[in-house]
């Protein structure tokens, strides 16, 4: 996840204000999100989340990062394919992961058959030590259904997610409640949620706007009390489900 995240202008973040909630439920649509990323108040890279639908029916969803910072480079990318129902809410397809930069490049690439519960690792054949119980997300398509429960005023928000890895991880988010923040796109009123995290070493927060959809709007990331990134919504579109 997705999506390991310029100026003085994210950090003025307002004081928690009224935001006019509604229960009702938010259906996907496609869309093309663009973000900034910054570190202390400088550019540190860019983001996208762009959601589509096949003519099938199945949902694609791409989300990449770009970041730089002196000497450092690190991109990553997140391809999630998946199918939406009623009765079973998500149900995976296929995932893809790929980080570049410095250090270590790393790959994954996994399959899904959602009638026996099993996973594939493409790149070995083998098949994936993973405990399948009930609805199955990875690290792109967590983010999509967590604003749909959040919408919903779902709880408990937790899933079984198959990491960048292929390991299996319970996340944990908790509605924090609402505030209205600056972004590079302007003053938005958001819901925010924290990842659950037993070692707090490491902060997760995420913001959603009910204005649009419970879009995702900001991330931020800290390690040891340290910001790591924060990707802010600069621009959003949404395309026609037949457009690429």
């Amino acid at each position: 996840m997705a999506k390991n995240l310029i100026t003085s202008m994210v950090w003025a973040a307002a004081a928690l204000t009224s935001v006019a909630v509604s229960a009702e439920p938010v259906e996907l649509v496609p869309y093309k999100a663009e973000y900034s990323i910054t570190r202390g108040g400088s550019d540190y890279g860019t983001g996208q989340r762009y959601l589509s639908q096949t003519d099938a029916g199945a949902w694609q969803l791409y989300g990449h990062t770009d970041i730089s910072w002196f000497i450092l480079s690190d991109e990553r990318t997140t391809e999630s394919v998946f199918w939406v129902s009623d009765e079973q809410g998500f149900i995976p397809v296929d995932f893809q992961y790929k980080r570049e930069g410095t250090g270590s490049d790393r790959a994954f690439h996994a399959r899904f058959d959602a009638d026996t519960h099993q996973a594939v690792n493409v790149a070995s054949g083998e098949a994936i030590d993973i405990a399948w119980q009930g609805a199955l997300y990875d690290e792109g398509s967590v983010a999509e259904k967590l604003r749909l429960d959040v919408a919903a005023e779902r709880d408990p928000l937790n899933y079984a997610v198959m990491d960048e890895e292929g390991n299996s991880k319970t996340y944990r988010f908790q509605r924090l409640g609402e505030e209205r923040i600056n972004t590079p796109y302007g003053k938005l009123d958001t819901i925010k949620v924290e990842r659950v995290r037993d070692n707090k070493k490491r902060e997760t927060y995420y913001w959603f706007a009910p204005e649009m959809d419970y879009l995702l709007v900001q991330l931020q990331q800290f390690k040891e009390g340290d910001e790591q990134a924060t990707m802010s919504l600069t621009e959003v579109t949404y395309p026609k489900p037949s457009e690429d």
